[in-house]
Formats: C-alpha cells, structure tokens, sequence
C-alpha cells in the first residue's frame, strides 16, 4: 500500500482544508512530519486512519468528537486519501458524525458519520460502496488487516510500542491475540472444557438411566444385585457385560414360573366350569316346577268368574249394534232446537224491518225484495258522492290556508321596507369609523422597525452580562489551571532531580576502590553520592513531566479562552456606550404599546371594512327578497279566490242530494241507507235459514229411525237405551281382555314340555349344589391370579431387559467419546500426563509467535546497537504474571546477562521498543497474507537518543527504504530537522493548524 495524497478539513486540529501531497514527500523515501507539541502531527497519522477504517489509532479512537472546535459554523468534518493497494488506486472520502446549526429556529442537529469508497478505472472514479459496514469490510479484505494490525504495521503509535515491551505477559498476550487473531485456539480450549463437562453430564446420566432399570429390575423380580455394584458407577459392570447377563437370567427364571402357573390355572378352570354347570341345571328344574304349580292354581280361579265374563260380552255386543243408531239420533234432535232458533230469528229481523219500512200482512218475501232493491239504488248514488264531499272538505280548508299566507306575507313585506330604509344611515356610520382607524394604523411599520431595534439593543445589554459571567468564571478557571500548572512543574523538577540523584547513587554503589569510574575514568572516588529520600524511576520522572505538559496546555486553553471573551466583551460594551439598559428597557415598552396600539386599530379597520361588506349583502338579499315576496303575495290572491269559486259549487250538489232524506249531512244520509240496506238482507237470510231448517229436521228423523229398524231394534228410543256409558264400555272390555289373556297364558305354560317333565321329578336341593359350585370357583379366581402375576412378572422383566440392553448400548460410545475428550482436554489445558511442559495450547501458539517476532526485532537491535544488545523471549514467569510463556528481557552481549526491559533507559528503551515494533510489523504483514506496506510512520522517541545511537537507528530506518518503501518520522526533534532534508510542518494558532512542506537544503 503506497499514500498519494491526502486532504482534511475541519478534522481535529485543522480549521480549514489542508493538503499532503505524499508523491512529493515520498521522493526521498524519508521524510519528517515535524511541528510543536500539540500542533496537530498525530492528527495527520489520525486521518490517514480514520480515512481508511473509519476510527482513530491508539486510545484516541474512544474520543466520540472530532470535529475541530474553530472550524467555521457550518463546516462539515471531512477526510479524503488516495491510495494504491495491490496495483489498485482507490480514493477514500470519510466524514464522522457532527453537530450542525439547524436551518430554521435555534439548536442543533445531528449529522450520521458517511463514507464514499471510489475506484479509479478506465472511466474514471468509480463508486465502489457507500456504506459504513460494507466499506471497512472492503479495506480489511484488501490490506488482509483491521485497524488493530494497521497501526503495528504502518503507523507505530506515539508510546504504544514501549508499552508492548514492559507489559505482563496477560498484556502481551491481550495484544498477540488482537494482531495474529489467534483466539481461536483459547475457542478450541473452550470448546474441549465444555464439551468434557457436556459429556461428564451425558456419561452420568446413561450411568443413572442403567442403574434406573437396575432398581426397577431387582423391585419386580424380588432380588437384589450383586454386591460388588455401586449402581452410582456402573462402567465396568456395564462394559464387561456383567450387568446384561444378570438380567437375562432373571428372565428366564421368571418364564419358567409362568408355565407351572398357567397348568394349574387350566385345571382349575374346568372344574369350575363343570361345577356351573350342574347349578344351572338345578336352578332351571326348580324355575320350572314353580311355574306350573303357579298354573295349576290359576286355572282354577278362572273357572269360579267364567259365568260374569259372558255377561260381559253380551251387552258389550248389544251396545255395539246400537251405537250407529245413538248417533242418527242425537243428529236429529239437534236439528230440531236448531229450527226452534231459526224461527226466532226470523220473528226478530221482521220486527227490525217493522220499524224502519211498513210492511204488508201476510207473504212479507216480496215486499222484502221491493224495498232492498230501493234502498241499494239510493246507497250507491250517495256513496258516489263521497269522494266530492272529501273534494269540498279539501278546498274549504284550502281556502282558509291561502288566507292565512296571504295575511303572513303582507306583514313580513312591510318589515322588510322598514328595514331597506335604514340602510344607507348604518353603512355611512361605518365608512367614518373605517377611515379613522386606517389612519391611526397607518405608521405600524415605522413601530415595528422601532420595536426591533429597541429588542436588539436589549439583547445585547442581555449579552454583555453573560460574556461578564463567563470571563469571571474563565479568569477564575485561568487562576486555578496556573496555580495547578505551576505545582505540577515544581512536582516535575523534584522528580527529575531526584532521579538524577538516585542514579548517581546507583553509578556510585556499584564503585570499586581502585576500578575506574565508568563516567569520568578515575580511579579516585573522593565523594561518591548516596541515596537520598524516595527512589525515583523513569516512570515517575515520565509520570510527572506528563502531568506537568497537560498542565501546561491546559493553562494555555484558559488562556486563549480569556483572551477570546475579553475582546468580545469589550467590543459589544464599546457598542453599547452611551446608552444605559434602563433606557434600553424604556425604548422597548414605548415600542411594544406602539405596536400593540397600531395593530388593534388595523384589525378593528378590517373588521368594519368586512361589516361594511356584510351591510351592503344584507341589503341587497332584503331587496331582492321584497321583490319575491310581491310575487308571491299576488299568486297566494288569485289561487285564494279560484279555491272559494270551487267551494261554493260543491256545496250546491250536496245540498241537491240531501233534500229528498230526512238526513243532516251526507254521512247521516249514508249510515240510515246502510241501516236499512242491512236490516233488509238479515231478514231475507233468516226466511232461508228458516225453511232450511225445517227441512233438515225432517230428514234426520227419517233416517234414525230406519238404522234402529236395521239393528234389530223396534225404534230408535229402543236403540239408544241399550247404550252404554264410556267407562261402563272401558270397564267391560277390559275385564273381558284380560280373562280370555289369562286363559291363554295358563294353557301355554301348562302345555310346555319341559314344565311338564319338572313336575313329575322331584325338586333339587339347591344350596347344597350352591356352596359346592362357589368353593371350585374360588379355587379357579386363585390359579388365574397367580397365572396373571407370573405372566406380568415375566413380561415387565423381559421389556426391562430389552431397555437394559438398549441403555447400555448407548452408553458405550458416549464413555469412549467421554475418555478421548477428557485426555485432550486435559492436554490442551496443561494438565494432563501427555503434556510435560504443563502450557496451554493458546499459550503455545502465542510463545511461538512471540519467538517470530523476537526474531525479526533482533535483525534490526544488533545493527541499531552494534551488536551490544538482543531481544530474548523467555516461559519464566515475572512479578504480577498469573501466566508464563510470553516472557521478554533483553541480553547484554557486554556484560552477558539478561536484563529486564525495565532496566533499560530511556534511549535504550526507545531503540529496543522500536526494534520491537517494527519486527512486529513485519510478522503480523506476513501473517496478513503478505500484504506490501510501502509508506510506514513512526511517532515520536526520537528525544531520548543521543547522536551515536541516533546514526544507527537513522541507519536502519534507511535500510527500511530499501524496495520501495517511504518512512515518514512524527517528531519535533531539532536534531531530526537538520538530517531529514524532507519535511511536513504543522503550525498550530488559535484558529487552527495548517501544514505546509518544507525542503530543507543540505
């Protein structure tokens, strides 16, 4: 992978758009990105990043805020890179997520991260992918890193790679596991422990299933296993095969039982069945003798009622022929009170028609006929009258409703010309009204203007005493960050001069009389140091000299921030001079009852301009309904007058109609021709009724008294006494039906054969036969019983065995499975006999990482210190590790020990560590896949060296050019600007940093 360029734009330090063009820095293969503490040189190392996976490198990815501060409101945080991976040029366009001034109102709001990945081809820039997740699974898959093993290879951290070589092994590990990704042994390790415990489960639990049956077993066969079982651990009973055999032969046992059982049940059967058999017997003859003795009595008893019975049947026989007769009769008598009833009513309807028509003496049938049909005729012509009397109801009514209309309409007409008269006076009033509030309304903008000015000069009154607020509140922060600023370097200058003393008196421990000093070369030590107070070491000294520079910056903020409230208080009070916030105040009443004076007489002008409208509607509408109502009025007057004609002329009819009746009206006229009409037909219908009775009665007799004579009877009275009553007939029959079932019965049990033959054979002795029947059935209930329980027995047993057999084969390949994982287990674990060296297999695999990249680190150490010191990886443990295996010290080819990388200075542990670093990156590039790293960044270090060791380390960061690839140093090392030609400067100022390139003459 080889950098291009790179544009950032209101990104960390960087207020506006910078450019690196990295072609033109990449020239010389070295080049220096230099710049004061806190201008912004990581920052360069933090887009190409986070241009690449979206995330900042080391610690500084957890910061959610990387939008610069002094960028522009508005400004959108953007980083775009163009790079070469894998003969490929690709421009990546990232943008983090921001806050941004809403469009409308006040506040902000929230902008989500975005990314654009381009592709330059033959066409031009291609878009690849514009999504979060899809564009860092692209990047991974081309560089075969993630972010993690990018920052080992291309960009070494500022102070991370010393952190790699003074960690526990825990930590180390922690980082081996995240560059080589070799969790997934630890996931092997894992998964071996959880499946030995998942088949340590598995294998009890077949274990407590088999010892199940076992228990169920020796409950139904009555026996006990054998002693020697522990049915909480029956592997070896089980693989030997004892446990299976053992319950074969319980089953066997038990078929033989079943057999003996199931003889004696068979022999026992039959005796009871014989037994039965003679009771029934006996029972039947006894059943048999009772019932034809019960015979013998009751034919006797039917002979003593025999002569009742025939009477009986006698007059049941003489009722019977005369029932046809009884009815013939009755049939007559009731025609005969029927004709009565006829007569009476015809008498009746003839008085009716007395009164209302005189009628002549004698035959009255024609006189009848004469006046009904006098009467229909008048009927039907005052019944054609009726509609036209409804006629004259209606028109009457009419008339009186058209009056009425006519009344209503000429007094809503006169309402409506008082009205039109008052008009012109009500819309004039309104037109005065209307002109003098748009008069008053006429300067609202001219108030509105003054109102604004008056709230902005407020405002500002209102800004001023909070920009006073907070330059107190900053001027006292300013205090506090001195104050904490000047104790942490007074804290940072005891520590450092207490380091220097204690390693004086280290150097001077280690002097011997007569040996040479190995700082100045004398032999004479006239005042060596000696150790005084606490020890301090370069953790503290480094501890403190950060402390001290965060103080520092932090100071340096306040400041900026004092500094930055004062001139914008100053500038908004030089505005406001001449002017008090009490007259601003005054100004801003006086403009609001302006305003609220002049909108009042605007809205009350446009409310009388929309009444003036609604006046001049008004009066049109009344005109208009005037003129209608005229109309209306002249139509209602002439259909009144047509209704009255129409009346008069019906009256006259009706009057006509009545004259030849003594009636009142036509509905009188109608109900005594109805009347009359009706009386008519009733005594025309009883005249028939009448005859026809007469004639009925005369039939009904005649016919009663032939059906007597054919019954046998002399007449009809005759025949109707010798009925009977319902229940005499019930009564009779009844007696007579259950004599003759009796008989019948009798004679059918008495001629039985078998009831015959029981008579003349002696009765059996039945309790006897009884007891000796239920003492063989009771011997047969015992041999069943004992059969069924044998038979069960036998039966559970054998379906136990067979779950025997099958438990026991389920459970041998899951103890052979259970065998082989525990082994393994316990060999991956460091536990087990197989494993000597008593080390995981993650542990194993990391040491043997470690020992790769120890080897690629040497390659450079040697060169860097002159063949003075080695790296060295070691399965010791060290003070604090829970774990060995990942252990690391450095050997001293002068002196032949091997040190602790705690021991080392700070430009022996800046050589060391970078060493480190980079045979770091070159292992985890390889098992990357190879990937080519042709730009490489190193961040800061290069302070602590002194100019030897700095030659031999700048010596091998040029061997590190070699093919092709281009380093580029983080550092602000004066010493760097004179042997690095090449440079990129980061200038820092309140407004932001800037970069620029500088080329630097040799």
């Amino acid at each position: 992978m080889r950098l291009h360029s790179l544009r950032v734009s209101a990104f960390g330090p960087f207020a506006t758009s910078v450019d690196v063009n990295f072609d033109e820095l990449s020239d010389a293969g070295l080049f220096l990105l230099t710049g004061a503490t806190g201008a912004g040189k990581s920052s360069v190392l933090d887009a190409v990043c986070f241009a690449l996976y979206g995330q900042v490198p080391g610690d500084r990815h957890t910061a959610r805020h990387l939008r610069c501060d002094q960028a522009p409101e508005g400004a959108a945080p953007e980083v775009v890179l163009e790079a070469s991976i894998r003969s490929r040029r690709f421009r990546f366009t990232r943008s983090p997520q921001w806050e941004r001034p809403k469009k409308r109102g006040t506040g902000t709001t929230r902008v989500q991260a975005h990314v654009v990945v381009e592709e330059l081809r033959d066409a031009g820039w291609t878009a690849l992918t514009n999504r979060l997740d899809d564009a860092g699974l692209l990047v991974t898959d081309l560089l075969g890193m993630t972010c993690a093993q990018f920052t080992q290879v291309a960009l070494l951290p500022q102070g991370q790679f010393m952190t790699f070589l003074r960690s526990r092994s825990q930590e180390r590990q922690d980082v081996l596991q995240r560059l080589f990704r070799t969790d997934r042994f630890e996931q092997v390790e894992r998964w071996l422990v959880d499946r030995r415990i998942t088949l340590r489960r598995g294998n009890q639990a077949a274990n407590d299933e088999v010892a199940a049956v076992l228990n169920r077993l020796q409950e139904v066969a009555e026996v006990s296993a054998p002693d020697e079982w522990a049915l909480d651990d029956l592997a070896v009973p089980a693989q030997e095969g004892e446990v299976t055999t053992w319950a074969d032969a319980l089953v066997d046992t038990a078929a033989t039982a079943q057999e003996e059982a199931a003889e004696a049940r068979a022999g026992a059967v039959r005796a009871a069945e014989t037994a039965r058999g003679e009771l029934v017997a006996a029972q039947r003859t006894a059943q048999l003798r009772a019932r034809g003795e019960e015979a013998q009595r009751a034919h006797a008893e039917l002979d003593r009622d025999r002569p009742d019975v025939m009477d009986a049947r006698e007059r049941l026989a003489a009722h019977h022929r005369a029932f046809p007769v009884t009815g013939l009769a009755r049939r007559a008598d009731k025609a005969a009170r029927a004709a009565e009833e006829a007569a009476a009513r015809l008498q009746e309807s003839l008085d009716v028609v007395g009164e209302l028509l005189a009628l002549p003496e004698g035959d009255v049938s024609n006189a009848i006929a004469a006046a009904t049909e006098t009467t229909s005729a008048a009927l039907a012509v005052a019944e054609s009258f009726v509609p036209r009397e409804r006629e004259l109801r209606r028109e009457r009514e009419r008339v009186r409703s058209l009056e009425a209309r006519c009344n209503q309409d000429r007094h809503s007409l006169d309402e409506l010309h008082a009205q039109l008269q008052q008009f012109p006076t009500r819309q004039q009033q309104a037109r005065c009204e209307r002109d003098a509030l748009r008069d008053q309304a006429a300067g609202l903008a001219e108030a509105r203007e003054f109102l604004e000015a008056a709230q902005l000069q407020v405002a500002r009154f209102d800004q001023l005493a909070e920009l006073a607020a907070q330059l107190q509140a900053a001027e006292e922060a300013l205090d506090a960050t001195a104050e904490v600023a000047l104790e942490r370097r007074e804290a940072y200058l005891d520590a450092r001069e207490a380091r220097i003393t204690g390693m004086a008196a280290e150097l001077a421990s280690g002097l011997v009389v007569g040996c040479a000093c190995p700082v100045c070369g004398s032999a004479a030590h006239p005042s060596p140091a000696v150790p005084s107070g606490t020890a301090v070491g370069r953790a503290e000294e480094e501890q403190a000299r950060r402390a001290h520079e965060q103080a520092e910056f932090d100071k340096q903020l306040h400041q900026h921030r004092v500094g930055d409230l004062r001139t914008a208080h100053d500038q908004l009070a030089d505005a406001l001079a001449g002017t008090t916030v009490q007259e601003a105040q005054a100004a801003l009443a006086t403009s609001h009852e302006r305003v609220a004076s002049a909108e009042e007489a605007l809205a009350g002008a446009q409310r009388l301009e929309g009444e003036l409208d609604r006046l001049e509607s008004a009066r049109q509408a009344a005109a208009q309904r005037s003129h209608r109502l005229e109309v209306a009025l002249a139509q209602t007057a002439a259909a009144r007058d047509a209704a009255a004609d129409k009346v008069d002329e019906l009256a006259g009819t009706l009057q006509e109609l009545l004259e030849g009746h003594d009636a009142v009206g036509l509905d009188d006229l109608l109900e005594r021709l109805r009347e009359t009409s009706a009386a008519l037909a009733g005594v025309a219908a009883a005249l028939r009724a009448d005859q026809l009775a007469r004639q009925t009665v005369a039939d009904a007799e005649a016919a009663a008294h032939d059906a007597a004579i054919a019954a046998g009877f002399a007449d009809a009275p005759s025949a109707v006494a010798a009925t009977l009553e319902e229940d005499q007939v019930e009564q009779l029959t009844e007696a007579v039906h259950r004599f003759d079932q009796a008989e019948q019965s009798i004679a059918a049990t008495l001629a039985d054969p078998e009831i015959r033959q029981a008579l003349q054979v002696p009765a059996p002795e039945l309790q006897q036969v009884a007891r000796e029947t239920q003492a063989t059935a009771q011997a047969r209930d015992r041999a069943v019983s004992v059969a069924d329980a044998a038979s069960r027995r036998h039966e559970r047993l054998r379906q136990l065995v067979e779950e025997l057999h099958r438990r026991v084969a389920e459970w041998t390949p899951l103890r052979a499975e259970f065998a082989t994982v525990s082994a393994l287990a316990a060999v991956v674990e460091g536990k087990g006999v197989d494993n000597p060296l008593r080390i995981r297999l993650s542990g194993y695999v990391l040491a043997e990482r470690l020992r790769q990249v120890v080897d690629a680190a040497n390659e450079r150490l040697l060169r860097m210190t002159g063949g003075r010191y080695t790296l060295e990886h070691t399965d010791a443990k060290s003070a604090g590790d829970q774990r060995g295996g990942l252990g690391l010290v450095v050997r001293d080819s002068w002196s032949g020990r091997s040190r602790d990388p705690a021991t080392l200075s700070g430009g022996e542990t800046f050589v060391v560590s970078l060493a480190l670093a980079l045979g770091l990156a070159d292992t985890v590039s390889h098992e990357a896949g190879g990937t080519d790293v042709d730009t490489l960044f190193i961040d800061e270090g290069f302070g602590s060296l002194d100019a030897a060791t700095l030659d031999d380390v700048m010596d091998t960061l040029d061997t590190l050019r070699e093919g092709g690839r281009v380093v580029g140093l983080v550092s602000h090392v004066a010493e760097l600007r004179t042997r690095i030609p090449t440079q990129l400067e980061v200038r820092t100022s309140r407004h932001g940093s800037t970069v620029r390139p500088v080329l630097v003459s040799g």
